[in-house]
């Protein structure tokens, strides 16, 4: 019987104001500090750090990206990584760290996706689509979450924080029932279901009061959940449970030239879709969460992600890619081109 595994950052923080503890953590790293950031966070917030050397993420993470940043915080003789931004900038300072073997201090200024929390680096070509996944040794050693930040961030963005949190629950459930091994290469322990759960019921529950929160700039009880939700339980569900046909589906949707500019939640939360048709779960239920994506902005067709009147042809080069994902070994029913074009049929003519 193989080991039972959870990973998780070293520390999390998450609250208003919260962006003020940064000196006096990188303080206790006792190194010099270098900034990875996404240019669009520096222009909004400044830089988190007034005295450290800052490296501006150029947008794609790609391995050339990561190798001109990781010359840049050699040169400056880094010895701690500060990522700064939205889930690509992140990964981007997380290669930088895994490249230099430094620690790393994650600062997201978006709640768009679950990068913060994760090891994961997963990698672009140069036309936005998933190359491979990298990972870190281990879980960044700080995530440094400040809600005053992400209340201020663009309402779309939020949104897609939610569609990569909706499929964690079944996703982890679907791989563990099919006996595969989650990111640490262990099977799903009942920590990581219990967290993918709690991370359904809490967006379920806080997501459209969340997503008002963006109208007024400022965070509430409702936007505090949702974040812990979309960055913390999202992350370690995911990580520590399993992922299978929704994140999957990712590949094919980026492959595509029509849907490579649509956020990773965004593509997420269609997956999720999928997956659940795919499994045969119950008309009604299936029906609410597809209600529920509507009332957040999320896509429910194709078409909202930018493809009207899908043809075979294009089902097609989202399906290859898809099921040559590794995690589509996760599923109690083997996936087919047949089964996985039905379920996205399915999809398509509503939920």
């Amino acid at each position: 019987m193989s080991m039972r595994i959870l990973g998780a950052p070293r520390q999390y923080i998450q609250g208003p104001g919260a962006l003020a503890q940064l000196p006096g953590l990188v303080e206790e790293f006792g190194r010099a500090p270098f900034v990875v950031a996404d240019p669009v966070a520096l222009e909004r917030e400044g830089s988190p750090l007034a005295e450290a050397p800052v490296a501006r993420f150029a947008g794609e993470i790609t391995l050339a990206e990561i190798d001109r940043l990781a010359g840049l915080a050699r040169e400056a003789g880094a010895g701690l990584v500060v990522a700064m931004g939205g889930g690509k900038a992140i990964d981007a300072g997380k290669g930088v760290a895994r490249a230099l073997g430094r620690p790393i201090v994650v600062v997201p200024t978006v709640a768009s996706n679950d990068a913060p929390t994760s090891r994961l680096i997963v990698v672009y070509d140069e036309d936005h689509r998933i190359r491979e996944v990298l990972m870190l040794p281990h879980n960044p050693d700080v995530v440094l979450v400040d809600t005053a930040i992400i209340a201020r961030a663009p309402r779309r963005l939020l949104a897609a924080g939610i569609g990569d949190a909706l499929s964690k629950t079944f996703e982890a459930r679907a791989c563990a029932a099919a006996g595969g091994r989650n990111f640490f290469g262990g099977t799903t322990p009942l920590a990581a279901l219990a967290l993918a759960d709690a991370c359904y019921a809490t967006i379920r529950r806080d997501g459209e009061a969340a997503l008002a929160c963006t109208e007024r700039g400022a965070p509430d009880a409702a936007l505090e959940a949702v974040v812990e939700a979309a960055v913390l339980l999202s992350g370690l569900g995911f990580e520590s449970g399993g992922l299978s046909l929704a994140h999957s589906l990712t590949r094919g949707l980026t492959a595509h030239p029509r849907l490579a500019g649509a956020l990773h939640g965004e593509l997420v939360a269609y997956g999720t879709l999928v997956q659940i048709a795919h499994e045969g779960s119950d008309t009604a239920s299936a029906a609410e969460i597809a209600a529920f994506c509507r009332a957040c902005g999320l896509p429910v067709r194709l078409a909202d992600l930018g493809l009207p009147e899908p043809t075979p042809a294009d089902i097609a080069a989202i399906t290859g890619p898809t099921l040559a994902a590794p995690h589509m070994r996760h599923l109690a029913r083997p996936a087919t081109p047949e089964s996985l074009a039905a379920a996205i049929r399915t999809v398509e003519t509503g939920l």
